[in-house]
Parts: structure tokens; sequence; C-alpha cells
């Protein structure tokens, strides 16, 4: 009897996956090699125009806000995350379900929509927390009438941006912490030490370079930030890079080449500080794990377990209820007042915005059709290109990777700018047009569709896909009957997530949105410089309502895959 041979591993659609990753990255190249080629032809225009802004003071004042802004809201973002996530992964205080909503607290709240209800709750005069908190002042005989608080300062813009960066910091340090050994602290409790000196002096230094490249990442993430410069920024005078670029291609005329220049240098400042955080990255400089991980043995928290579960709840509420609180009750107003008459409360600014206004009926229309549009072409591309590559885990599979991440190393705003840039002129003349939102979109989404896509495909063993070539099946057979539906409640997830990120952007969608075709983004910033403060509560809520559902749809199938794995 002769022995049967082995079978040899082919590679599984390697030309399709190949064409299908060279033409995704002739889709990402392209706009950018336009971008860099007409950045150096308008070099010394823009370092002319650079200079006159730096001569004047408000090149230096935007640097200044940036820099302040940013390094507050990082440092904070540190803080906050990661005393969570020691809390949830070290202590008997875990967060439960509140450790699991914490990194998607933003999403609950679309960004721009929690950062307008903050301004709410705290604008100086009108705020509702400011108008609360002067009540009680009146009761003790301090009469003011204005603040106490002012969200249009510097501190002001540093916690908001905080509170939207702690998430980036909290996924970090939690990993670093989930592959820990707890020996150390073990040996530090027996010896008497309470829970907060073994979190000072035991686990956070052990997981310092972890500490630092969430700090780096967060950082990353505040300068690219748009929406809460935008909002608040604009309303304290403090214009910060990202705004400051904006301006300078929406005003007339636009300074072209002073934007691209100040985008080329926020790419190479962004890229040097991944490089760093790549360097810390947790994995290769952390303390070296033991064989006993996180959940063995934790800290006992005692008196301190309350406080500790009190603090995560406020960080939700922070980042969720209370900014929807007031969006709430200023779009059931017929004008913003701290004052809120509950006889004269009405639906009247919901039925403006979904059915008589034509710009925000359209908005929604556009955006939640677009982002479904996105997340459909982008979930299916990434199925495509990382399940096969994850299972072949040859060179398609590095190249599959550069390929798919290459947007997310780069600021939404320099994505803009290289779409707008690239597609306005002749032969395309795509500026406003849904092509050329649905091009950038796409570019910006194939990283969070990549991601989940990687993490379906991590549960798919290659003895499956090895089975079914021995049964007979071909690769197309083996990908559409074997791999895809494992991989169902991952895609599912990632779609949600980018449809998610897609219908509330908002700063590509500043730049290339136009009047034919408004988009959510575009229009809620419009709202707010026109002081159309009720209908853009209205809107914001409308938007939060079909995030929120969006995000307990994820959850489920988050929860639906971790069972079947």
């Amino acid at each position: 009897m002769s022995a049967s041979r082995p079978v040899r591993r082919k590679p599984l659609f390697a030309p399709l996956v190949m064409g299908v990753v060279a033409l995704v990255a002739v889709f990402l190249i392209f706009p950018f090699g336009v971008t860099i080629w007409r950045t150096i032809g308008e070099a010394p225009a823009g370092l002319k125009e650079l200079t006159a802004a730096f001569a004047s003071g408000a090149l230096g004042r935007v640097m200044f806000n940036t820099a302040i802004i940013v390094m507050g809201g990082a440092f904070i973002a540190t803080i906050i995350g990661s005393l969570l996530a020691f809390i949830n992964e070290r202590t008997d205080g875990d967060l439960g379900a509140a450790g699991e909503l914490l990194p998607l607290a933003p999403m609950i709240v679309p960004p721009i929509a929690g950062v307008i209800g903050w301004a709410i709750l705290l604008d100086p005069n009108v705020g509702f927390g400011n108008s609360f908190l002067r009540w009680l002042l009146g009761l003790v005989g301090v009469e003011s009438f204005t603040g106490p608080l002012n969200i249009y300062t510097p501190a002001g813009l540093m916690a908001i941006t905080g509170l939207y960066l702690t998430p980036y910091v909290y996924l970090v340090v939690s990993a670093a912490l989930r592959g820990l050994d707890s020996a150390l602290e073990e040996a530090s409790r027996v010896s008497g030490a309470p829970p907060v000196r073994t979190m000072l002096r035991v686990t956070l230094p052990a997981i310092r370079p972890a500490i630092a490249s969430a700090s780096l990442l967060a950082i990353i993430a505040g300068i690219g930030l748009f929406s809460v410069p935008i909002v608040l920024g604009t309303a304290a005078r403090m214009d910060v890079i990202s705004v400051y670029i904006y301006r300078l291609f929406e005003q007339f005329p636009p300074q072209t080449a002073a934007g691209l220049l100040l985008s080329a240098a926020m790419v190479a400042v962004v890229q040097s500080l991944l490089l760093a955080q790549r360097y810390l990255a947790p994995g290769d400089r952390n303390a070296v794990t033991g064989g006993r991980g996180a959940r063995a043995g934790r800290i006992r928290l005692g008196r301190l377990r309350i406080p500790a579960k009190i603090l995560a709840i406020a960080y939700l509420v922070s980042t969720s209820v209370l900014p929807v609180l007031g969006l709430i009750l200023v779009s059931l107003q017929s004008f913003w007042t701290p004052i809120v008459r509950w006889n004269q409360l009405s639906l009247a600014n919901y039925r403006f915005v979904l059915f008589e206004n034509g710009p925000t009926s359209r908005a929604f229309v556009t955006s939640f059709s677009l982002g479904a549009a996105v997340a459909t072409v982008a979930v299916l591309i990434a199925a495509l290109v990382t399940l096969q590559a994850r299972q072949q885990k040859g060179a398609s599979s590095r190249w599959a990777d550069i390929v798919m991440s290459l947007p997310a190393t780069l600021p939404h705003t320099v994505i803009g700018i290289a779409f707008l840039i690239t597609f306005t002129p002749k032969p395309f003349q795509f500026y406003g047009t849904l092509t050329i939102l649905f091009l950038a979109y796409l570019a910006m989404a194939l990283p969070f569709a990549a991601r989940a896509a990687a993490a379906a495909a991590s549960g798919i063993g290659i003895d499956l896909s090895e089975a079914s070539r021995i049964a007979g099946a071909g690769p197309g057979r083996t990908f559409w009957r074997v791999l895809l539906p494992l991989s169902v409640p991952g895609l599912v997830a990632g779609w949600i997530i980018v449809f998610i990120h897609t219908a509330g952007e908002v700063t590509a969608s500043s730049l290339l949105g136009g009047a034919r075709n408004p988009v959510i983004g575009r229009v809620m910033t419009e709202l707010w410089v026109f002081g159309s403060f009720p209908q853009l509560a209205a809107m914001s809520i409308v938007v939060t309502a079909v995030t929120s559902v969006g995000v307990a749809i994820m959850l489920f199938f988050s929860r639906y895959s971790a069972r079947m794995s």
C-alpha cells in the first residue's frame, strides 16, 4: 500500500489577492503622490506665505496652541486611561460592562456631537451646567451672572481633548497589563504595601514603555483631532494646526501652497512620533511576562473599590450621558436658553432637520448611504485581502498589512487635502461630488476594515482551508463557503465601525463636501458657525441614536463571536 503524499499548500487566490492589493496601493498612492509633487512645486510660494504668517504672529500662536492643547490633552488622557486600565485589569474593582464600553465611548456619541454637548453645558453665559452652578452658589450668597466655568479656554480645550484621547491610552495600557506577570504585585501585597503604593511602585514602572507608547499615540491622535478645536477653539479664538490648515484652503483666495507645506510638516511630525511609538510599543520593551496572567491574584482595593468604579462611571457619563442631556434640552427648545420652560418644549427641531430643511435632510440620506456603501466595499476588500493573506502567511500577507494600514498613519486633514488637490482639477473635477467623498471615506475606512478582518482571521485555523481543498473545493469555494462564513461576526462588527466613522466624519467632509451633496459633518459644523443651535442639537441627537444602535449591534456580534470561538 503506497503512502499518501502530503498535500502541498498552494497560495489561495494569489493572483487575485495581489491584484486587489495592487489596485488598493495605486488608489492610495496616486493622490498622495500628486500631493507630494505639487507640494514640491509650490514650496517657494508656500515658504513665502508661511514666513509672512509667522512674522505676523498668527502661525506662532497656532503652533503654541497646538502644543499646549495636544500635550495637555494627552497628559490628561494618560492619567485617566492608565488608571482605568489598572483598575480593570489588575484589581478586584474591574469595571465589568463599563470596562467593555470604555473604549467605545467616543463611538456612542460622535465626537462632534459630544463636543457640542459640552459647549451647551459649560458655555459661560447660557450653559446649563453653569446655570445650575450659579444657582447653587446663589444659595450660599454668591451672586454671578457668568461662569463659573468657561469651556472656551485652554484648560477647557485640554480637558475635552483628554476625554476623547483616553481610549487610545486605555487600549494600549490594558493590553500591556494583561500580559504582565502578577508575581511582583503579589510580593508587594504580601509585604504589606497598600494598593496605591503597589500600583505606583511596582505595576506602572513595569509597563513604563507601554505608558510612554500610549502617550505618544494620544499625541498623534490629538494632532489630527478636528472636532474639538473646530467647535471649542473657534469660539475661544484658539486655532490649532489642523483647523488652521482647513482655513487656509477654505478662505478666498485659498493659500494652497502654505496649506500643502503645513500638511507636509504635520505628516513629518506624525511619522516621527509613530516611529518613536513603535520603538516603545509593548511586546519588545515591556517587562518579561511570567506564567501567571493578570487575572491571577488580583489586588484587593477594599474601601477604594467603590471610588474606582465611580471613576469609570464618571468617565462614561462625561463622554456620553451629560453631553446628550444637554443636546436633548436644546433640541427641544425654540432657541438656546438656560431657562427651561417645560411647557414650551417640542419636537419641532427634529421635524425641521429630518423633513422640512433640505440641507439637513439630504445630509442624513447622503451620509448614511455613503456610510453603508463605504463600509460594504471596505469590508469586502479587507475580507478578500486580509483573510486570504493571513491564511498564507507569506509575502502577500506582509504587503497586504502595509497597504491596508497606510491611511492609518496619516491625519484625516492630510487625507482630505490629498483628495482635494488630486480630484478637484481637470480631468476629474470631483469637488463636492459623491465620488470624491466616497473615495476619501474609503481610504480612511480601509484600516478599520482591515483590523476587523485580521481579528476575524486570527480565529480561523489554516487546517480548515486545507481540509476544504482536500475535499476538492477550489480556492473560490473555500473562501465563500469556509473562510467568509466563519468570519461573519467579526466582519459585521467591522462594518458597523466603518459605518459609524464614515457617517459622522467631520475632517475630510469639511474640506470635500459641497452644497449639492451635503454631509452630516460639514452641515453640523456650518450650523455651529451660524448659531443654529437647536437644529444642530436635534441633528446631533439623531446621529447619536443611529450610532448607539450600531454600537449595541456590534457588541452583540462581538459577544456572539467570543462564544463561538
